[in-house]
């Protein structure tokens, strides 16, 4: 799995030649998967099939496949769906947005609280979504209006 950006921090930190600065970047040259790449290790991982998700995500199984095999980058709603329907941490679910050109989930943005609060507790896309309307908030991570 790739490294976070705090251990990436602090191993740079610690480097103090610039013979040393070139073998950690050689060394950390493969920390920059894909989108599609890490979706797949994290499946991988869960023993979560990709067809299993259409009916608990609300996406279309050919935009979930179009996802995985990175021919399509999704925005930040599709990440968060994708990521609940593969039972992803709060962590997983942050390098799935930064690999997909999204920004983090951000607790001090009450949408993004409620999100992670979501995942930490294994909640359903659909109860999340209860849990966003509750509070008057725009996210639509189901297809219902």
């Amino acid at each position: 799995m790739a490294k976070t950006t705090e251990e990436l921090k602090n191993e740079l930190k610690s480097i103090r030649t610039n013979e040393r600065l070139t073998e950690w970047l050689d060394e950390n040259k493969g920390d920059n998967i894909r989108f599609c790449d890490y979706l797949n290790e994290v499946c991988d991982k869960n023993g979560i099939r990709l067809s299993s998700l259409e009916g608990k995500v609300a996406l279309s199984k050919a935009y979930i496949y179009a996802l995985a095999n990175g021919t399509k980058n999704p925005a930040k709603e599709a990440v968060i769906k994708i990521a609940l329907g593969i039972n992803a941490t709060v962590e997983e679910t942050n390098q799935l947005l930064k690999l997909s050109g999204n920004k983090e989930l951000y607790p001090k943005k009450e949408e993004d609280a409620v999100i992670e609060f979501g995942i930490q507790q294994h909640l359903t896309v659909y109860e999340i979504e209860e849990l966003l309307k509750s509070r008057g908030l725009a996210m639509r991570l189901t297809d219902e209006r």
